[in-house]
């Protein structure tokens, strides 16, 4: 197996704790648009959302909404709009010890690139509040490439912003991918990473993530120092 030269992560759930902020964010959305609070309705669409954690939040209301684009992107706004505004009172967190663990990948030589199922207006706004910006080398919101997870573009374009930016030449052999849904793993599979690694601190169990491709499977991010030797 080649040295990993980039480490690949998610962010909700996966670096910082989730805590149900996304299903708060997109319950807060749906009812705006019209679904009636504790309706059967919402509880199928709040599954659909647990199930698919980790894509693109527009394809989940693309699906909710039956393809109308309109709707979609009316309710993908509202949740937006609710998720930066948890985000800006300080209810996500970063897993305790997360920037410490930044800082040693670093050190190692290790490149860190976050990749997210959230457009780039929260991502920026997750990256300034957690104070990522000077600890991580890239980062590709799911609204910057052709399609979110589970495929694999948000990792192909991390690997070529890296190169670019440090003047690397890392490859796909030489990542490690690093989430807490299936849809990580799967992108990760799709990409070729040697390294697919699933942690047990977000929304999918052991078992779901290691169906889904998982090489292995952790408590949480900061135990891939251990992997990595």
């Amino acid at each position: 197996m080649a040295l990993t030269k980039l480490a690949i992560f998610d962010v909700a759930g996966t670096t910082a704790k989730d805590d149900d902020l996304v299903v708060r964010a997109f319950q807060k959305a749906v009812i705006g648009m019209g679904v009636e609070p504790d309706s059967a309705d919402l509880a199928e669409k709040t599954d659909y959302v647990n199930a698919t954690m980790g894509q693109r939040k527009i394809d989940v209301f693309l699906h909710l909404f039956d393809g109308d684009l309109d709707l979609a992107n009316q309710a993908h706004d509202k949740f937006v709009a609710a998720y930066i505004e948890l985000v800006s009172a300080g209810e996500l967190e970063e897993f305790e010890g997360i920037s410490d663990f930044f800082r040693e990948l670093r050190n190692r030589g290790i490149g860190i690139a976050i990749t997210t199922g959230f457009p780039r207006e929260i991502l920026d706004r997750i990256l300034t509040n957690l104070n990522w910006l000077p600890l991580i080398d890239v980062s590709v919101a799911s609204s910057e490439v052709d399609e979110g997870r589970p495929a694999p573009d948000m990792i192909f374009r991390s690997i070529e912003l890296f190169n670019v930016t440090t003047g690397a030449n890392v490859s796909s052999e030489e990542i490690v991918v690093v989430g807490d849904t299936q849809a990580d793993m799967q992108s990760g599979v799709r990409a070729g990473a040697p390294l697919v690694v699933g942690v047990t601190s977000g929304a999918h169990s052991a078992t779901e993530l290691a169906a889904a491709g998982a090489t292995t499977v952790l408590i949480g991010s900061t135990e891939l120092l251990s992997l990595l030797g």
